[in-house]
């Protein structure tokens, strides 16, 4: 959910790309819908919506993740000779100076606020404290109870621990062929994600949602995806730059496709009131269906890579602020949902101030202290160990 992608213009030079931009706000408003619509909506006339919504925006996260870190792992793998774990510890540092700090914040917050409502100290529960190492939907899942959104952190935060890690050591096998070595990698990632989700299909009684959708060892492929489109348009950047309307009419039909088998087989069988995620679940979309939908997403991105817009424009303004916030607006929006629903009596005035609140605060938590500790990166490893997406 972060970036660090270049492109100039007339007065200076910018770390946005706007298409990619443009799909990060969309994924961080379809969060939003999903956690918020249930405000609006108390007859459930619209409740199912969130099912879809909520869903999507997390794999466009995760396919943006996988395409920008997997570009900043190709320049560094391919900047020296011999891939040394210097370009892991580096890529690591800066990783974590980005997402951590933020996260540990609103993890405080979160207790604070656990412990004002229910009154239990997570500091003196294992439960609580594995999201401090994103363990909490690692080897097992627990229903959320507390800092609702952090389960899809974790997923991304193993991902940056272990596919540099096992780059690392595939690539002592295959030095004279750091291609061989990147693609090995993304491979191994997108199919051991699959087997372990035919594995769990197959022998355990795990939740789609709770489960299948949340659970770390399944989900990994979903950024696999995006480093896999990132490894195309680094090696090849003809059949990257070639056809991609192509790409991005088939990846919508197989889309839509896919949405409506979902539609059919989860959506339309899930009862609102019960919440009933689970027992309607059919062994497609607990195995192949993920994996399709990374791979429909992922052949979107060479179409909004390309998109150009004017300078100056509001769309531009407007797309930049949501994506440079996005991060921050993630973290917090669930704190403003339980702070608006105890002193806010009114359904309407509640969900507006939920989403005033949220992108208000974000901003100043983006602005004052997540940009600001991102920044102490630098002091850790030479700005030269920074690339960008271009």
């Amino acid at each position: 959910m972060d970036s660090e992608i270049v492109v100039k213009t007339k007065a200076h030079t910018h770390h946005r790309i706007f298409g990619l931009d443009l799909l990060r706000s969309l994924a961080i408003i379809l969060v939003l819908v999903t956690h918020t619509l249930p405000i609006l909506d108390r007859n459930y006339a619209y409740y199912k919506l969130p099912v879809y919504t909520g869903f999507i925006g997390v794999e466009l996260f995760f396919i943006l993740s996988g395409f920008l870190i997997g570009t900043i792992l190709l320049k560094i793998h391919n900047r020296e000779g011999e891939f040394k774990f210097r370009g892991v510890k580096y890529f690591w540092i800066r990783r974590w100076f980005r997402t951590l700090p933020n996260y540990y914040l609103m993890y405080i917050v979160y207790a604070v606020l656990f412990f004002r409502v229910n009154h239990i100290l997570v500091f003196t529960h294992i439960k609580y404290l594995s999201y401090l190492v994103f363990l909490q939907n690692t080897f097992s899942f627990h229903p959320h109870d507390f800092f609702l959104v952090a389960w899809s952190l974790s997923i991304e935060e193993w991902f940056y621990i272990t596919f540099p890690l096992i780059l690392f050591f595939i690539s002592k096998f295959f030095t004279r062929n750091k291609m061989r070595s990147f693609f090995i990698t993304i491979m191994i990632f997108v199919i051991v994600s699959l087997i372990a989700r035919f594995y769990s299909a197959l022998n355990l009684n795990t939740e789609w949602d709770q489960g299948f959708r949340k659970f770390v060892p399944l989900r990994l492929d979903g950024i696999g995806f995006g480093v896999l489109i990132a490894f195309i348009k680094f090696y090849y950047p003809k059949i990257w730059k070639e056809k991609v309307k192509i790409y991005a009419l088939s990846g919508v039909l197989l889309f839509m496709l896919l949405m409506i088998l979902f539609n059919l087989y989860y959506v339309s069988i899930f009862d609102p009131i019960k919440l009933d995620t689970e027992i309607h679940a059919n062994f497609f979309l607990k195995t192949i269906f993920f994996t399709l939908i990374s791979f429909s997403i992922a052949l979107l991105l060479p179409y909004f890579y390309s998109i150009k817009i004017k300078q100056n424009s509001v769309i531009l303004i407007a797309v930049t602020f949501i994506s440079e916030v996005s991060y921050s607006v993630y973290l917090n929006h669930i704190l403003f949902m339980h702070l608006c629903e105890h002193f806010i009596k009114s359904n309407l005035v509640n969900f507006l101030s939920v989403w005033v609140l949220t992108f208000t605060i974000g901003y100043f938590q983006y602005r004052f202290f997540e940009k600001k500790i991102t920044a102490l990166r630098d002091r850790y490893g030479s700005k030269a160990d920074a690339v960008g997406v271009n």
